[in-house]
């Protein structure tokens, strides 16, 4: 008896560990995109993209504040990904005149030969024509969902740097649910120019 009580206490006692350890790495989960005078709790991250036509160039995440983003994460090999991909170059065409901007995150290897070919052929056969580039781990710990690693995943920030909205997979509910908070957060953001 006094055994199975030990086992049971040391079974609780475990739980709540786990919890905890659960709680924190969640808390620990940043949200916003980093500020440009170096406040706040993010640091400033860069990341190199790279255009349509292969040009590279290094951006600091920080610069994409005043701007609602969708930081697309996915994996050139993933069929879901390959099918959300025409839906986030739809949004793109479709707000980028009022100051939204799209940066694809690709978890394939850019050390890897074959994985740099896969993501080549996915980027020809899914047209897309936004900045993409390889996702780091700073920036996977950051912003990626803590309790689930799978892709794609869809993180919507406000021009205000918070993020409104974190998906992973897609369906057409998912969708809705972006393009929903994609035009909620252009509601909100000052009028911008359009550019270019």
């Amino acid at each position: 008896m006094i055994q199975r009580t030990q086992t049971i206490f040391n079974a609780l006692l475990l739980g709540i560990c786990l919890s905890l350890v659960v709680g924190v790495a969640a808390t620990a989960n940043a949200q916003d995109l980093p500020k440009a005078d170096g406040s706040g709790d993010i640091p400033d991250m860069l990341v190199e993209l790279y255009s349509p036509t292969g040009a590279a160039k290094s951006v600091k995440l920080s610069s994409l504040r005043g701007k609602v983003v969708l930081m697309d994460i996915f994996w050139s090999r993933c069929p879901h990904c390959e099918e959300h991909a025409p839906q986030i170059v739809q949004f793109y065409n479709q707000y980028r005149q009022r100051g939204f901007t799209v940066i694809g995150l690709a978890t394939d290897r850019k050390e890897s030969k074959d994985d740099v070919n896969s993501l080549k052929g996915f980027l020809e056969r899914t047209k897309i024509n936004y900045p993409v580039g390889f996702l780091t781990g700073e920036i996977r710990f950051s912003y990626a969902d803590p309790k689930d690693a799978g892709v794609p995943q869809i993180i919507v920030f406000g021009a205000d740097g918070k993020m409104a909205l974190r998906e992973v997979g897609w369906t057409p509910a998912q969708a809705d649910k972006v393009k929903k908070a994609i035009e909620a957060q252009l509601a909100k953001a000052p009028t911008r120019k359009p550019s270019k």
